[in-house]
């Protein structure tokens, strides 16, 4: 990727990033920091573990394909604290995206790409995605049972649990097809048949090898390296079971002697109100709301739900932070990886 790209990229995420500090208010957050005190550090350490368990899953699918594929010219993976900032930097794109959370998978590929070449680093950043996804639909299917625990125990709520558990059983079973059913060549498939955007498959066409690569090594997950696929998922689920720790922190700050259960099942059905409502910008009142009715149903003050989501949203802030100042680095000092000649592929 140029400089001059990762500049763009860098400044369109600080004008988002501006967005999000002005919708918070600036005030308001600088007092949520000064009552928060000692969570905010903790939090962001929290966080900083959970991109560790998301940087192995990826490189697990990085080593996949080098196993199965050879490094045909390239690195077998990328080294693990520069995939660590990728992986970061790209989360931070995303979380400023406004809608619909995508922008980072471009910036992923391509910093991946001066490492193990564009055809293995699309088949990572596609298959990482499914898998990201994967980890967080197998983390709920988790939460269903807990929260049968640990929320009151009414008809309604064992009837919503169960239907939430089919649902999300038959949506882990759907993505894990995913791998074995050319992903790729049926998204263009069906860009094809859909009317708005139908106009750029002919452009789509041109890299239809590349796209067969893709899902040829994807499939290889399910095959020979079907282990290291396992691996990459249970480095998802434990990313988000840490994650789960920062809501433990929030309530204990808040004076709530709360254990770990509760805090997953608030943190896992706030993450599930704000995936519901994910096309409304920036997640603007979904997570506080979500936050809101969990702390309700547990019994909680719900106003202290509202405060959660606010010290949850500054944590966010400060990873965009540290992520786009990767960006920036990352464009003042470029590095040029040595490349591994193909026979001493292995």
């Amino acid at each position: 990727m140029s400089r001059r790209v990762r500049l763009v990229i860098f400044a369109a995420g600080l004008v988002f990033f501006a967005i999000l500090v002005a919708q918070a208010g600036l005030h308001g957050l600088v007092a949520t920091i000064r009552r928060a005190g000692w969570v905010i550090p903790a939090i962001v350490g929290v966080w900083g573990c959970v991109y560790v368990s998301n940087t192995i899953a990826w490189r697990a699918l990085i080593g996949a394909t080098a196993a199965r594929w050879g490094r045909a010219g390239s690195r077998p993976n990328i080294p693990g604290l520069r995939a660590y900032v990728i992986s970061v930097a790209s989360f931070a794109i995303n979380y400023a995206t406004p809608f619909v959370a995508l922008g980072g998978e471009p910036f992923r590929l391509a910093s991946a790409s001066e490492w193990i070449g564009t055809d293995r680093a699309a088949a990572s950043v596609v298959s990482f995605r499914v898998v990201h996804t994967l980890g967080q639909l197998i983390f709920w299917m988790i939460a269903v049972p807990v929260a049968w625990v640990v929320l009151p125990g009414t008809g309604v709520s064992r009837l919503a649990l169960a239907f939430v558990g089919v649902i999300l059983a038959a949506c882990i079973a759907f993505m894990l097809s995913l791998f074995r059913r050319g992903l790729a060549v049926r998204a263009l498939g069906a860009v094809r048949r859909l009317p708005l955007i139908r106009r750029i498959a002919p452009r789509l066409e041109r890299v239809r090898a590349t796209l067969e690569n893709i899902d040829s090594q994807m499939a290889v997950l399910t095959d020979g390296e079907r282990p290291r696929l396992v691996a990459a998922i249970a480095a998802e689920v434990v990313g988000r079971a840490i994650a789960m720790v920062e809501f433990y922190l929030i309530a204990r700050g808040e004076g709530l002697h709360i254990g770990y259960p509760t805090a997953f099942v608030i943190g896992a059905f706030s993450q599930l109100a704000i995936i519901l409502m994910i096309f409304i910008p920036f997640e603007l009142g979904s997570r506080e709301g979500g936050l809101y009715l969990i702390y309700r149903i547990l019994g909680l003050p719900p106003a202290l739900g509202v405060y959660a989501a606010v010290v949850s949203r500054i944590r966010e802030l400060i990873w965009i932070g540290i992520g786009l100042t990767f960006v920036w680095v990352s464009s003042r000092h470029k590095h040029r990886p040595a490349r591994v000649s193909p026979a001493g592929a292995s």
